[in-house]
């Protein structure tokens, strides 16, 4: 089911025929060097994607496929789900994507569409980013997209910085041409 798209991105919800071009993305190392479980087999993709299949039932929202346009193919996900942390219940932005396609603003790009749907159709009121100190590259993607307060804790047995952004702050950046 689609989600929602941007100038190069459809964003849909994950299957289980995604199973294989999603495990060779979470498969690789670089790409999961900040997941707090490390590259995963097929099997525990597979099983990321039963979890987000319950996620989308239970909530209404989850990991979606990230699909780039041009070619059709399945280079990642972004999407949002529930978390706790420091025993609260939050709302977390969470992406990750293909090495071939860092670089190029579709992180930024997709979870912002993902902050408007948040935000704007699901009608949550805060939404944290959670990133470790050392992932710059992913700070950056927080950064562009609107957030700017952040407290550390430790989150899944890593130092983090607890990102957030409540909707009135979204919609003031949004407004103001910053997204």
């Amino acid at each position: 089911m689609a989600i929602t798209e941007t100038e190069r991105l459809l964003i849909r919800e994950l299957g289980e025929g995604d199973t294989p071009a999603l495990s060779k993305i979470l498969g690789d190392p670089s790409v999961m060097e900040f997941s707090r479980n490390g590259a995963l087999s097929e099997a525990d993709t597979a099983g990321f994607i039963e979890w987000c299949a319950g996620h989308y039932r239970e909530h209404g929202y989850g990991q979606w496929a990230l699909v780039e346009k041009s070619s059709g193919a399945l280079i990642g996900f972004c999407g949002l789900s529930r978390t706790t942390v420091d025993s609260v219940d939050e709302v977390e932005v969470a992406y990750r994507l293909a090495r071939a396609h860092w670089g190029r603003g579709l992180a930024s790009e997709a979870a912002r569409a993902v902050l408007a749907q948040g935000f704007s159709e699901l009608g949550i009121e805060a939404i944290v980013g959670i990133v470790s100190p050392r992932h710059l590259a992913s700070i950056r993607v927080l950064e562009k997209i609107g957030f700017r307060s952040f407290s550390e804790t430790r989150y899944s047995g890593w130092d983090v910085r607890v990102y957030r952004l409540t909707r009135r702050e979204w919609t003031t950046f949004a407004v103001g041409g910053k997204i």
